[in-house]
């Protein structure tokens, strides 16, 4: 039976594996071994993967160091804000950061903005709300992945701490109050951006004019690539992308196969890995 100590006990012991982290609500188990360091009075190092070089070359904010981001992002918020007062112990507060979207498919550029909403300051809980099958339907943007499985994809990310299914479209003061958001991530160029929807527009707007924006910069493609197996991909989900029929219609003929394709019916079908039943 594994034993149950008290925090301070627990660090003090240098074999941990004889007991249970237990994350407060959805939390992280990263982000409550950080919480265990904050209470130690020691600061959490946060520890990720080293990108590979062609990782690199590709995305030009992946080399942003803490640091860098922290310290853009106090050019945007006031030096006086909560984020930066000091509790009695002297340690600052946990910050609690929100961002949205639709997340389909979750891209690279998706998780280095939450890589900057998370290390926005010394100590975040990022929330992440993920927009409903019926918002998207609704507001004329065609998805493929169901609600669940993008809510699901986005907990497995190293820096969420919390995922918000319930998540409005236009965001209002009442949701703010709700979830005690503290700041919203919004990338830069957004409100300029005639992809980002206008109602959705209207939210950050009003985030901002509450001085509870922070802004994450936009992560640009250095390096051009030449997406793979996009046909397969589109030809393995056909009838399955919700929307409007016109644009998904759209999308699948953007990134249709030529359906003239001779093929042998006496051939061995192929399977990839996945054994989606295509070639590989």
């Amino acid at each position: 039976m594994r034993r149950s100590l008290d925090v301070m006990s627990v660090l003090s012991s240098d074999d941990l594996s004889d007991y249970d982290v237990i994350s407060d609500g959805h939390q992280s188990l990263e982000s409550s071994i950080a919480d265990l360091g904050h209470v130690a009075g020691g600061a959490a190092t946060l520890r990720e993967p080293a990108p590979l070089p062609a990782a690199q070359e590709r995305f030009d904010t992946i080399a942003l160091t803490a640091d860098d981001i922290q310290d853009y992002v106090q050019k945007a918020v006031p030096a006086a804000a909560p984020a930066f007062k000091r509790g009695s112990d002297g340690e600052l507060r946990t910050v609690r950061v929100y961002v949205d979207g639709v997340f389909d498919p979750f891209q690279a550029r998706d998780a280095l903005q939450l890589r900057q909403a998370k290390l926005s300051f010394p100590s975040v809980h990022l929330m992440v709300g993920v927009l409903a099958d019926d918002l998207c339907e609704a507001h004329h943007t065609p998805i493929i992945w169901p609600h669940v499985d993008r809510c699901e994809v986005l907990r497995h990310c190293r820096w969420v701490d919390e995922i918000v299914p319930e998540a409005p479209w236009t965001l209002d003061e009442q949701f703010l109050r709700a979830k005690r958001v503290d700041y919203v991530a919004v990338d830069e160029g957004s409100s300029v951006s005639p992809a980002c929807d206008k109602e959705r527009l209207k939210g950050y707007d009003l985030v901002k004019s509450l001085r509870k924006s922070i802004p994450t910069r936009r992560t640009n493609t250095m390096t051009p690539v030449e997406p793979r197996g996009l046909s397969v991909f589109t030809e393995s989900t056909k009838g399955t992308m919700r929307g409007p029929a016109d644009l998904a219609a759209a999308l699948q003929q953007k990134l249709s196969v030529d359906d003239d394709t001779d093929t042998n019916p006496f051939e061995e079908p192929k399977q990839d890995i996945f054994g989606i039943g295509y070639g590989v």
